[in-house]
């Protein structure tokens, strides 16, 4: 692949990105905060508690950096640390109410949004778009199985 398909790949994707930092997409939230919620909100539905470790991993990104987003998260009362008998050592992550609210409102707005945005592709883009992302990703996991 040459230097200008790969910039292609770049700039697609960083406009991709745009698209899910944009400030009505958030509802008031950072980007590592939503992405933190929704890690929560998918364990929770598996009966699966959260530790600041799996955050970790789900955010590639270090301990302490956890820590101090979880900090932030406190202090707008999105989150709880709690401790647990089972395992004192490990910290777990519990939405509150507040951040429950406020995913409820960002899924409600990005289906609004996601809507205008297919509106204005017209259906058959918009469904020739989810497919040809849904066989990038499949074709990425097959690449990085073999790296």
């Amino acid at each position: 692949m040459d230097i200008g398909k790969d910039n292609l790949l770049l700039n697609t994707l960083a406009k991709i990105c745009e698209v899910f930092r944009d400030n009505r997409m958030l509802c008031g939230l950072t980007f590592p905060e939503l992405v933190t919620c929704h890690v929560v909100l998918a364990n929770d539905s598996m009966n699966k508690p959260t530790r600041a470790k799996d955050l970790a991993e789900a955010l590639k990104v270090s301990k302490p950096a956890v820590s101090k987003l979880l900090s932030c998260m406190e202090e707008k009362g999105l989150v709880k640390r709690e401790r647990r008998e089972e395992d004192r050592k490990a910290v777990y992550v519990v939405l509150s109410e507040g951040a429950t609210r406020v995913l409820e409102e960002q899924k409600a707005t990005a289906s609004v949004i996601t809507k205008q945005i297919f509106a204005e592709m017209g259906t058959d883009k918009a469904k020739e778009f989810i497919a040809a992302v849904d066989h990038f990703y499949e074709c990425y996991k097959k690449v990085e199985e073999k790296a």
